[in-house]
């Protein structure tokens, strides 16, 4: 026979959660989710940003290590159509890898990029005036042109993220949103 007392004790552990009690727990909850929401939607476009740039970037450097590798030449240009080797004119719609070896041997499709939406948008930025619609490498992995590249979000200029590939085919990242690799601070339309 169970005791008074130790029955009253078990009947008191049994019963669970005052409604108060969950009232107030939700309460906490949903203060703590409106602080959090802000901040985790920044962190999620930021996340965004970096991972648009870091697509072009390893682009970039296979295209390179692929024109070393194989000894052929590779371009990376706008994506123009699913499965096609032509370059098409934005690189908003994302790019393509290519190897070129010439000598009437058609282009092979190496790898494809297109952004999700939406997303941040990369674009090329004018070098001497002149927009640059392809990355060319040789076999020896140097570029035959200086590029450079930015991606924008709906938030501007400031949490913008950069690019450069210089006439060696270094490939290389800017560190602080909002400031170019090549010097100076970033806008976006």
């Amino acid at each position: 026979m169970i005791r008074p007392s130790t029955s009253a004790a078990l009947r008191r552990i049994a019963r669970g959660f005052t409604l108060i009690e969950v009232m107030v727990v939700i309460g906490i909850v949903a203060v703590m989710m409106a602080l959090a929401f802000p901040a985790f939607q920044t962190m999620l476009q930021n996340n965004r940003q970096t991972g648009a740039i870091n697509a072009l970037f390893q682009s970039l450097n296979y295209a390179r290590n692929t024109a070393l590798t194989l000894n052929v030449p590779t371009q990376v240009c706008p994506f123009s159509a699913v499965n096609s080797t032509t370059c098409g004119t934005s690189w908003a719609n994302g790019w393509i890898t290519l190897s070129v070896p010439g000598g009437g041997v058609a282009p092979t499709l190496l790898k494809v990029y297109q952004p999700a939406n939406p997303g941040p948008v990369a674009s090329s930025v004018p070098v001497n005036g002149v927009s640059t619609l392809v990355v060319n490498f040789d076999t020896h992995g140097i570029a035959s042109t200086v590029a450079e590249f930015k991606t924008c979000d709906p938030r501007g200029g400031s949490y913008a993220r950069s690019l450069q590939v210089n006439a060696t085919g270094f490939v290389q990242l800017g560190q602080t949103p909002g400031t170019a690799v090549w010097g100076g601070a970033l806008s976006c339309p």
